[in-house]
């Protein structure tokens, strides 16, 4: 454990965060390096995309703050966002070092986990940057100025490293069939435990949402139907009701032991309100739908003004005069219930949601309607409501709610997803947003937006200009508005 040190992978240190210099000589094992690899990711996907839940109208800023023009009207530079990449390579350094020692070690298991996490992390920066650094970023060799690889052929590989993973599983399977020794990391695996059949189904629903964001791309149809194939193929299926791939390494309320997401937006170990608290409130775009749709998890995602009752208020993203804190919802109980919440990494309703979609497009087997319905329901269960709630909910006779109320089912099935998403996974709200152009949710309404549309892509960060100038400006010029991620519209 003397070599799971802290790196700053969020606004502040994180329990069991880990080597934030990779290239520093450790000699930990790499079922001892898993579960700060695997917290890492976690406190990664619950931290570093705050502005998306801004974009994507979940919340807004507080009227007590002021915020940067660049965050109001998209007009970033080089230098927003750029602790994705940065920390994004410096988590795949660790899973990398799991993935090579588990190799040399003969530790099938561990090694294949390693793997698809770093499938699961080359997707997100392909998804934010296009073309990034793949082949030689890891590897060790000319990492001082690593070449830039094409996003379509990293895509295709990561099906490849998955598949590999999924045969190191049925590699061990059969070892431990035979009487051999076979390394579960158990406990050291603090997102499913060791349970193999877990991972097989995280593995699958991430080649499933890789396959979803290439359904708009007509060129891209014949690698999806072959990937479909090996997918239906695979006696292990999706992650099911309940599956949450979530992790706790302990969290607990002392000092940088906090579950990432409460330690950072929601209190301090003596429970007053963080600072990014107080910044960061509701949006009214959210509030009106939930409001609409007469939707209880409003209470959840939302504290009500003033901290109790049912009076929720809201301004929308980039208004001139936003609130103060007291007249403003805050964010709610679902996301900030305790100190030692979970930390999700792709939740159960997200998986559900990925597999109506696949239904009703008619890639999968299954019943779209059913699917959307479980969906919902998990999303409801997540937060702490019930089934009969979620029954109550979708059985409404509202368009976007109830299935046989809406004439666009791939819109309901998207709105509902992104309804499910709030302080969730604002990233994969986005990446819908940008694939299928669902929920219109409003731009910014600051005058000072004069691109009157949400990014599509983030721009390299200013690290790469100063340490890989050659291969960045290989990319040409980019724009966070024009520059498309190749499943884009």
């Amino acid at each position: 454990m003397a070599a799971l040190l802290l790196v700053a992978t969020s606004c502040k240190e994180d329990y069991l965060n880990i080597n934030n210099n990779p290239n520093q000589a450790t000699s930990a094992t790499p079922e001892l390096v898993l579960p700060g690899a695997l917290a890492s990711s976690a406190s990664y996907i619950q931290t570093r995309f705050p502005f998306l839940n801004l974009w994507m109208g979940y919340w807004n800023w507080s009227g007590n703050y002021s915020i940067g023009t660049s965050d109001k009207n998209y007009q970033f530079t080089n230098a927003f966002g750029a602790g994705i990449w940065d920390n994004g390579y410096l988590i795949l350094k660790n899973y990398n070092y799991i993935d090579t020692q588990g190799a040399a070690l003969n530790q099938p298991v561990v090694q294949a986990m390693a793997k698809i996490m770093k499938a699961f992390h080359f997707q997100i920066l392909v998804d934010t940057y296009g073309n990034v650094p793949y082949t030689e970023a890891l590897s060790g060799v000319s990492t001082a100025s690593p070449k830039y690889d094409d996003q379509v052929a990293i895509y295709e590989d990561l099906f490849k490293q998955i598949d590999a993973a999924l045969a190191l599983f049925d590699q061990a399977d059969k070892l431990s069939e035979q009487g051999g020794t076979v390394l579960n990391p158990g406990t050291n695996d603090i997102m499913f435990h060791g349970d193999l059949d877990e991972w097989r189904r995280f593995a699958n629903t991430l080649k499933l949402r890789m396959l979803l964001r290439q359904s708009e791309k007509p060129e891209r149809q014949a690698f999806i139907q072959s990937q479909l194939t090996v997918l239906k193929a695979s006696p292990y299926g999706f992650l099911e009701a309940r599956e949450n791939a979530a992790v706790n390494p302990g969290y607990t309320n002392s000092a940088n032991r906090q579950n990432p997401f409460y330690g950072n937006f929601g209190s301090t170990v003596t429970g007053t309100p963080t600072e990014l608290n107080n910044q960061y409130k509701a949006n009214k775009y959210a509030i009106d739908f939930y409001q609409q749709t007469n939707d209880p998890r409003l209470g959840r995602f939302y504290f009500p003004v003033g901290g109790t009752g049912t009076n929720f208020n809201a301004t929308f993203f980039g208004t001139i005069a936003p609130l103060v804190n007291s007249q403003v919802s805050a964010i709610g109980p679902a996301l900030i219930a305790a100190p030692d919440q979970d930390a999700v990494i792709l939740s159960s309703h997200e998986a559900l949601f990925l597999q109506a979609e696949a239904a009703q497009r008619g890639w999968i087997t299954g019943n779209a309607k059913t699917l959307y319905q479980q969906a919902i329901t998990e999303s409801f269960l997540n937060v702490g409501l019930t089934a009969a709630q979620a029954a109550t909910y979708y059985s409404q006779a509202i368009n976007n709610v109830g299935w046989d109320a809406s004439p666009n089912k791939l819109q309901a099935i998207i709105t509902q997803k992104w309804a499910s998403l709030n302080g969730f996974s604002p990233f994969e709200a986005w990446s819908d947003y940008r694939r299928l152009g669902y929920p219109n949710v409003p731009i910014s309404q600051d005058p000072s937006t004069t691109i009157r549309q949400i990014p599509i892509r983030l721009l390299y960060p200013q690290s790469e200009y100063n340490y890989n100038q050659t291969n960045v400006n290989a990319q040409g010029t980019v724009s966070q508005f024009t520059t498309k991620i190749f499943w884009e519209k």
